[in-house]
């Protein structure tokens, strides 16, 4: 079953920064690297390669408060704002991780259902692992000019091992689980399962073909 989704109980610290990835960058960040940034988190949090992974849990471990649209109306959000990107403009909009100081706190799109506000939340809390830099904060249709592509595919890489760890999408490839059976198992949508298991699904039909011969 899906987490309950809510608003972190936690508040920025004050007078002092977030871990910010705990200064793990050396030379650049290869896909090795990420993983084990992504694996060592998930250990923190006491799962395993084949548990499903709460990114709420881990911006609450990082003391990064989430909250959602619906709950910044009682923190001076405007109706009209509330309404377009929670109704109106649905899509447009999904998550951004914000600098408040030297806190950090992420703002989500609570139209959307909860698979995709989990692999929103796992994004917007990569960019904060890999510690990116804020040049400016858009929120809205040009939020990914937040931050570079670079930086876009690094926080789209290291989500996905948060989520579904590429250790975990090899087994499941080669036990020949379908999307829906990832998807369950890991609380993704379908789309995001078929994603993070084509590359172990080659690697596991390579397997079975060699096997043949």
């Amino acid at each position: 079953m899906s987490p309950t989704l809510k608003r972190s109980s936690q508040q920025p610290p004050k007078g002092s920064s977030p871990s910010a990835g705990k200064g793990r960058r050396r030379g650049g960040w290869t896909q090795a690297k990420m993983r084990e940034v992504a694996a060592e988190e998930r250990s923190e949090l006491g799962l395993d390669v084949h548990d499903a992974f709460d990114p709420y849990a881990l911006a609450d471990a990082h003391g990064i408060p989430v909250y959602s649209l619906t709950d910044l109306l009682e923190r001076g959000l405007g109706a009209e704002a509330h309404e377009h990107f929670h109704a109106s403009s649905t899509q447009s909009w999904s998550a951004a991780l914000i600098p408040l100081g030297s806190a950090r706190v992420i703002v989500e799109n609570d139209a959307h259902v909860s698979v995709r506000r989990r692999s929103n939340i796992a994004h917007e809390l990569g960019h904060h692992l890999l510690e990116h830099s804020f040049d400016n904060v858009i929120l809205g249709d040009d939020h990914k000019r937040q931050f570079d592509a670079t930086q876009e595919r690094q926080a789209h890489f290291i989500s996905g091992e948060l989520l579904i760890p590429d250790q975990a999408a090899r087994r499941a490839a080669f036990a020949d689980w379908d999307n829906l059976r990832v998807a369950e198992a890991f609380n993704v949508s379908p789309q995001f399962a078929q994603m993070r298991m084509a590359g172990a699904r080659v690697i596991a039909k390579r397997s079975a073909t060699k096997r043949r011969y």
